[in-house]
């Protein structure tokens, strides 16, 4: 299984509140949300304490997309069983800007971390104190810019009232400066009766920042639940669903074949929200040899609908010859020996976090492998741009 991914800005990272250099940072990113452990440090490293007194270290390893970048952690002086258990790892839950959230969990007790970039000696680690309003999960937070390294981190809290009182949504606001939580109900009046009731069932497996004063929390299942007005004491809730003609790939008992990460996926560039889809002929086979179509929908809040960006057939995906020597699987058994992206098994995609018609399709020559491939294609051109060979290692979707 190829890992999920997101697509982040490391040069913003690496250059947060400074004017100098950004020191040979690639210029984007597309990170892994599966972490390893390593004793190893580079000039990203930066450490904190966990809530127990525990030391914690991590570090980014920052590559050009289309290879996959990924971060480390380490507890000094414990072993790696104590903080990175195959039933609860380390896990990254949103990156934006120069601040990545993630979370640690030392021996029975989880802890989130704020990581803060900046050119080498100037990045920093935070411990998230608690907002005490029940379990401290992972889904419901979502980071938000607010300008050099300053940041907001908002916790979305749902609770089932009553048949008559239906859905209660409250969000907490953590300040930085303050080092302390803000509470707030949520509106929800200007909803539809149908919109309120797939706002207590959403999904709260994604998150992005949206704008300057706007965080989503994503269901690839059905569309994205919009937090806005965060900073003046009245946060409203809008409910953005995806593409009406978007197929979503159910078998004859109305169950999906797969996740639909496998299918589609949603970034964001400044207020400009991105939604990628893939079509497939046969979605309950997804080996190689399947024909499929990518399309990218764009939409800003102020629209009020999702405008078609770029399809591609990948049929009409150009490779050029000289990927051949990395993956001679892809030429055809006809003739006219032609390179075929198809020939892949195609797992997920990241689409780019810039105002462009680039994607990253994650795909393995056979489904056994360790080693998967991320491939950059440019949907305007059809044609492939890159790819990079990546190792799989304690992967988990999500």
């Amino acid at each position: 299984m190829a890992p999920s991914t997101i697509s982040i800005h490391p040069s913003d990272l690496m250059s947060a509140g400074s004017t100098s250099p950004r020191s040979g940072f690639p210029d984007r990113a597309i990170l892994c949300n599966a972490p390893r452990t390593s004793k190893l440090w580079n000039a990203t490293t930066a450490e904190c304490e966990t809530s127990e007194g525990h030391t914690v270290e991590v570090s980014f390893w920052l590559v050009d997309p289309p290879g996959v970048s990924y971060f480390t952690v380490n507890c000094p002086g414990l072993d790696k069983s104590h903080f990175a258990d195959k039933m609860d790892p380390p896990w990254l839950i949103c990156a934006e800007a120069a601040f990545v959230l993630f979370t640690v969990t030392v021996r029975g007790t989880t802890d989130h971390f704020v990581y803060t970039a900046g050119p080498a000696g100037d990045q920093s680690l935070q411990l998230l104190p608690d907002p005490n309003t029940g379990p401290f999960r992972n889904h419901p937070y979502a980071l938000l810019p607010r300008g050099g390294d300053s940041y907001a981190m908002a916790f979305l809290d749902r609770r089932w009232i009553s048949e008559d009182d239906g859905w209660r949504f409250d969000t907490s606001i953590f300040s930085p400066k303050t080092q302390s939580w803000r509470r707030n109900s949520v509106s929800l009046e200007h909803l539809s009766v149908s919109e309120k009731s797939l706002c207590g069932h959403h999904g709260l497996s994604k998150q992005i920042a949206v704008g300057g004063d706007s965080l989503g929390w994503v269901d690839l299942a059905s569309g994205i639940l919009l937090l806005q007005n965060l900073f003046d004491g009245h946060p409203i809730i809008r409910f953005i669903p995806f593409p009406e003609s978007r197929v979503r790939f159910m078998d004859e008992d109305g169950i999906p074949h797969y996740p639909d990460e496998y299918y589609c996926n949603v970034a964001c560039c400044d207020d400009l929200i991105k939604f990628i889809h893939i079509e497939f002929d046969d979605p309950a086979i997804r080996a190689s040899g399947q024909a499929w179509r990518a399309t990218i929908w764009n939409r800003k809040i102020s629209w009020n609908k999702w405008r078609r960006c770029s399809t591609v057939d990948v049929a009409n995906i150009s490779v050029d010859q000289s990927f051949s020597d990395l993956l001679r699987v892809l030429w055809n058994d006809e003739m006219q020996q032609r390179l075929e992206l198809k020939r892949l098994d195609f797992h997920t995609l990241v689409p780019s976090v810039h105002n462009d018609d680039i994607f990253y399709m994650m795909a393995k020559v056979d489904d056994e492998e360790d080693t998967a491939w991320a491939i950059a294609i440019d949907m305007k051109r059809a044609a492939m741009e890159a790819m990079a060979p990546f190792f799989c290692w304690s992967v988990r979707s999500r």
